[in-house]
């Protein structure tokens, strides 16, 4: 496991010094949650599937991988997400899982030819070739923060993987010369399908066979939001204002330099990626002041106020 960075900073303020700690309690928010990913070959993931199930790890999860051949309703019960890879046989897993549409579970899917199968649409979705995609709904958490307009999700050109959804689907992005094409959808619990309601939250997704091997931080920011909406969970309430909306290369407690006499400052972290952070103020004689952020944080540039006075 990766070590947990903490960070320190020293201010100065109305005459008195205070210590600022930041420390990384954990990269993700779903430790105790277990993750079924359905792959072809569970002995053998390809390349990309290896790096999926290394971000689910980050992110707290158990991660149970299962092959195709396996796989059954009931392998899944008591698990708390579905994740289904392309590298699977689409009639493989219809015929050894027939309840798929109805799982309780929230899914998230990239093999295009079980989109029928679990009732976004009449017919197979597919794939095309590309290395951007076209976000055209900017303000859903599927589409994580990134603005509407091309985002490169692979740093080279990869064959992608899309649907037609019908209903009350969320389409986040599509392909750029055919909007028909969607690479990124979803669907909220009860949300209408083209058969059925959705049971739980849905996600269908442009990954396909390998994408996830040679993945921009855009797309994995992508994967991240749709994991994160899929298991319903939401960053906690705070006054930290974000400043960015693209992830720093690097966790960092970032050096102020207040005014002496004023006893008003900002604290400013970045994250690489989602984490659970802890930021406390210490005084001079190493007792602890207050505690200004505690809890799940996106990726990005953060700014707290702080008031020595209080």
């Amino acid at each position: 496991m990766k070590k947990k960075p903490s960070f320190s900073v020293v201010a100065c303020l109305m005459g008195m010094s205070f210590l600022v700690l930041f420390s990384v309690s954990s990269y993700g928010q779903f430790d105790g949650k277990v993750a079924s990913f359905i792959v072809a070959d569970a002995e053998n993931p390809n390349a990309a599937e290896l790096e999926l199930i290394s971000r689910l790890e980050e992110m707290m999860f158990e991660v149970e991988v299962v092959g195709q051949n396996f796989v059954t309703d009931a392998s899944v019960d008591g698990v708390d997400l579905v994740l289904i890879s392309a590298t699977v046989g689409s009639g493989t897993v219809a015929g050894n899982m027939p309840g798929l549409a109805d799982l309780e579970i929230p899914v998230i899917n990239w093999e295009p030819f079980l989109y029928d199968e679990q009732g976004f649409q009449a017919d197979n979705g597919g794939e095309f070739n590309t290395r951007e995609i076209d976000i055209i709904r900017d303000d859903h958490p599927l589409a994580a923060g990134l603005p509407e307009g091309l985002t490169t999700i692979s740093h080279v050109e990869k064959a992608v993987s899309y649907g037609t959804p019908e209903g009350d689907a969320i389409i986040i992005a599509v392909n750029m010369e055919n909007p028909e094409q969607v690479v990124l959808f979803g669907y909220d619990t009860g949300a209408a399908m083209a058969v059925g309601n959705a049971p739980a939250r849905r996600v269908g997704t442009f990954l396909l066979n390998d994408v996830a091997d040679d993945m921009t931080e855009d797309g994995w920011m992508l994967f991240d939001a749709s994991v994160k909406w899929a298991m319903n969970h939401e960053d906690s309430a705070s006054a930290v204002k974000q400043t960015a909306s693209h992830a720093p290369s690097e966790f960092m407690l970032y050096n102020n330099f207040p005014n002496p006499f004023n006893p008003m400052t900002n604290i400013s972290f970045s994250l690489p990626k989602e984490a659970e952070i802890r930021l406390s103020v210490w005084n001079s004689l190493g007792e602890k002041r207050m505690t200004l952020v505690e809890g799940t944080r996106s990726a990005g540039i953060h700014t707290v106020p702080f008031d020595a006075s209080s």
